[in-house]
């Protein structure tokens, strides 16, 4: 009977431990403005770990603890807040399934280490390896690294400032260490109460004390002023938020009549702009669902509005490629009724007054399943099956970096497509080529008013900051806003109001460390995360052949 109490509190204690974990690492993240859990909260699954001598138990609590960070910081995904479509509904909850299995493997790679080289080992190595899968989590078309650690920070612009030299990934580093500190500061207090103990307990706490602090120290050294350049080099920019529901919109007719009611609702709006002396607007993706420069009669009004407001507008739309026969990459999609294969691509054009160029982009970085079957080239018979039904599960990726030019104000600028910007080094190879403003248009309006969207407009900020650029993101229905090299907020508007906001930014040519040198400390960790696996693969196989 005393061995049943006992395993029963047992198990009682490995719950709690499990969901202390899930609880504090999910609420670290945005909207939540306790990015400081993020630092204690994988000390209870270590202890967990520790407590736990079976490696399945161990990481089954694992997948626990991270399926329900999962439920609290990606509920969202799912679009379940208002049930809209099933397609949506089920691609969410693959994601809440897959995320936790992600962070699984990473406890896996530590628990090699730490089974073959021990503890300490193990909590050197944690860092190192922890960093890397992150950085792998954003390779490929699986790739969804929305849960990044270091993204849980963008509330404490104190502590982030040093991602000009480091990424994102130096904050999740940072992190971590804490958490290593933290947890054989408490491990140590457990097991030991001498004095010679105590006073390593004493540098343990001054160690998290120090490191706690040294972003902020940096963050001190930092000169604003190497941000400002001269008045005469603003620009003056708007962003055209809508307020268009997305569900209604890919669902309505595509009349004539409804093509051009799309632009013009964009113009109409853009129109009570000219007076505040804008020079360039912004209207979010997909503000137009068709091929705008193909319709010529369509295109032939948009252009003479643009000429005679005398503002440059850079717009989401969708453009299309046609195929031959023959040509069509598998993964196309056919229009009914015909043989004709096509892509279609979430793309953005900037056009200019009086300027007869099209410039153009389409989005590179696309949304698991939810704007396209991850490698469905190799795998084109599940495209129709898992077709989202408003028709834009199976974009096509597009291939060309555009960096746009401005030639009205000699300036240079990135536009890129929602999901695009959570990606740290895909966004400064563009700063790298020249982008001196970056510019973000998403639809976040798909999911209701939840955290996705907040979330999205926060992780933006470290964009800024790793790059010291200004940052312009226009969003159908919220959050737009713009973001300075520091990082600091400005004009966020509220979800779901139709508005218009502008600003003065000032475009910059200076390149920041990590613009350089991109996910350095990623693939630093990377090398060394192999070494540590490749050792103690090494150790395992030696001692398996000696038995």
């Amino acid at each position: 009977m005393d061995n049943f109490i006992e395993t029963k509190r047992a198990t009682r204690t490995n719950r709690i431990l499990a969901v202390s974990t899930g609880v504090l690492f999910g609420c670290s993240f945005p909207p939540f403005p306790l990015g400081v859990l993020a630092c204690v909260s994988l000390v209870p699954l270590l202890l967990l770990i520790e407590r736990l001598g079976s490696l399945r138990k161990q990481i089954l609590y694992s997948y626990f603890s991270f399926f329900i960070a999962s439920c609290i910081a990606l509920y969202w995904v799912g679009g379940y807040t208002h049930a809209k479509d099933p397609y949506l509904m089920f691609g969410g909850g693959l994601v809440l399934v897959w995320e936790p299995f992600f962070f699984s493997l990473i406890v896996l790679a530590y628990l090699t280490i730490r089974r073959n080289y021990g503890l300490t080992a193990g909590l050197m190595a944690l860092p190192f390896v922890w960093v890397t899968f992150e950085w792998l989590h954003a390779v490929g078309e699986f790739s969804f690294p929305w849960l990044t650690l270091g993204n849980s920070q963008t509330y404490q612009l104190g502590k982030i400032q040093f991602a000009e030299y480091t990424g994102v990934y130096g904050i999740s580093f940072w992190i971590l260490v804490i958490n290593v500190l933290f947890f054989l500061l408490l491990v140590r207090s457990l097991r030991n109460s001498e004095n010679r103990s105590l006073k390593r307990n004493v540098y343990l706490g001054a160690a998290i004390v120090i490191v706690y602090l040294l972003p902020d120290l940096y963050s001190g050294t930092v000169d604003e002023n190497r941000f400002t350049n001269p008045a005469s080099s603003k620009l003056n920019v708007a962003v055209v938020q809508p307020n268009l529901d997305p569900w209604e919109k890919w669902e309505g007719a595509m009349s004539a009549q409804a093509r051009w009611g799309m632009v013009d609702k964009m113009l109409s709006m853009t129109r009570q702009l000219k007076k505040n002396g804008v020079q360039v607007a912004i209207w979010p993706e997909t503000a137009i669902l068709f091929d705008l420069p193909t319709y010529w009669q369509e295109y032939s009004r948009f252009k003479a509005e643009i000429d005679s407001l005398g503002i440059s507008v850079v717009s989401g739309y969708a453009s299309f490629q046609f195929y031959g026969e023959g040509d069509a990459p598998t993964s196309s999609s056919v229009i009914r009724g015909s043989t004709i294969h096509y892509d279609s691509y979430n793309s953005i054009f900037f056009v200019q007054p009086r300027d007869q160029r099209f410039q153009r982009y389409a989005k590179m970085r696309l949304v698991p399943f939810a704007e396209r079957i991850p490698y469905a080239n190799a795998v084109p018979y599940l495209i129709e099956p898992l077709r989202w039904n408003v028709g834009i599960s199976n974009w096509g990726i597009g291939k060309d970096s555009t960096v746009f030019n401005d030639a009205i104000s000699h300036s240079q600028f990135l536009a890129m497509v929602c999901y695009e910007s959570i990606f740290p080094e895909f966004v400064a190879s563009f700063v790298k080529r020249g982008a001196q403003y970056l510019v973000f248009i998403t639809n976040d309006s798909w999911w209701g008013n939840t955290s996705g969207a907040r979330q999205h407009n926060q992780f933006a900020i470290l964009r800024s900051i790793e790059n010291r650029r200004w940052v312009v993101r226009c969003a159908n229905g919220g959050i737009s806003s713009f973001i300075d090299p520091m990082g600091r907020l400005y004009n966020a508007t509220q979800m779901y109001t139709e508005t218009v906001i502008n600003r003065a930014i000032e475009p910059r040519t200076e390149q920041t460390f990590y613009t350089r040198y991109g996910d350095w400390l990623a693939r630093t960790s990377g090398a060394i995360s192999g070494l540590f696996l490749l050792a103690s693969l090494f150790t395992y196989f030696r001692s398996r052949k000696s038995m």
